[in-house]
């Protein structure tokens, strides 16, 4: 039954979500601590699905948004799909090239069984599809946003109107498309300077803290992280942050939303995490750190329970969209 079950997974994922075709070139990219069973399954079924040009190439854990080792990384831009298994490349010059030449990147983050079962073939990828572009739709005719978190966060954002919306659904199926299952957010373009006041955080910092116990508040000005308050919590991800001796740690690089219904805060043991968090019902995460591209690292921040309103008017109330 496990067996059946992850095949029906992988067929899905490659198949139906990444439109694999006969005669790609697929590399199928995971860490040493990737689950075996879930590499068999996915070597099986791309090749039933594409052919004989599937490779399944397995390296020690390094940190996420950093790259592989030659000459993985060289084969990674030569390949028409390359699906990662636990790997985080987003964020990375190695994302970035290969995309340039076409390179279409599907993302289990995590690829195990218990949470592809329930938020990826347990959900409805084209009604969540839907959900999301009313959603960018709604979000791309407004200009201000606020985030209020308990207790006593308010956060100010201007949305850059110049940009769209990203839809983040799952479906890698265009010539440099990236997508991470499971899926289920909106990427909101924001102009940076546009953003001041608190963000409470009371869900996830990933990494380094993942699931937490209290809550951490991010004080911003302009854009930047100026202040760091809570407990041994805020006290970890200072440190963290301060350990890169890079000043764009503090910067903010993205705002999501999420949306999909089966999504859940979940953790692993760090320093290993789960980036299904930023997709759950009605969540806001903060991206902060630009990683491979002009920094040294990348981190999310996520609350959930918050009230979002889009030009006074409420978006998101705890779980619940008003769109």
């Amino acid at each position: 039954m496990m067996k059946k079950t992850l095949s029906d997974i992988a067929r899905f994922a490659v198949r139906d979500c990444a439109n694999g075709k006969t005669g790609e070139r697929v590399v199928i990219l995971s860490e040493a601590t990737t689950d075996e069973s879930m590499k068999r399954a996915f070597l099986e079924v791309a090749g039933d699905v594409v052919g004989d040009d599937v490779s399944v190439v397995t390296y020690a854990n390094r940190p996420a948004y950093t790259h592989p080792p030659e000459p993985i990384a060289t084969a990674l831009r030569e390949a028409d799909l390359v699906i990662c298994l636990d790997v985080y490349l987003s964020h990375t010059t190695l994302e970035k090239e290969a995309r340039e030449k076409g390179v279409r990147f599907l993302n289990l983050h995590p690829a195990d069984h218990a949470v592809l079962k329930r938020a990826f073939v347990g959900v409805d990828y084209r009604v969540m599809r839907k959900h999301g572009e009313r959603l960018a739709k709604t979000l791309e005719a407004g200009r201000e946003l606020e985030i209020r978190t308990a207790p006593g966060g308010v956060l100010g954002l201007r949305i850059d109107g110049a940009k769209p919306v990203y839809v983040g659904h799952g479906m890698p199926r265009n010539r440099g498309d990236y997508e991470t299952i499971p899926n289920g957010k909106v990427k909101v373009p924001i102009e940076r300077n546009s953003i001041n006041g608190t963000f409470v955080v009371n869900g996830v910092i990933i990494p380094p803290v993942n699931r937490l116990r209290g809550k951490v508040a991010l004080t911003f000005e302009k854009g930047w992280v100026v202040r760091i308050e809570g407990g041994r919590e805020a006290r970890q991800y200072d440190d963290f942050l301060k350990s890169f001796k890079d000043p764009s740690m503090y910067c903010f690089d993205h705002l999501t939303l999420g949306f999909n219904p089966k999504a859940s805060l979940a953790q692993p043991k760090p320093p290993a995490f789960s980036s299904e968090a930023e997709k759950v019902m009605g969540c806001v995460n903060i991206g902060l750190g630009r990683a491979g591209l002009e920094g040294k690292q990348h981190t999310d921040v996520v609350s959930v329970g918050a009230t979002v309103t889009l030009d006074g008017d409420v978006l998101i109330k705890g779980r619940s969209y008003f769109v």
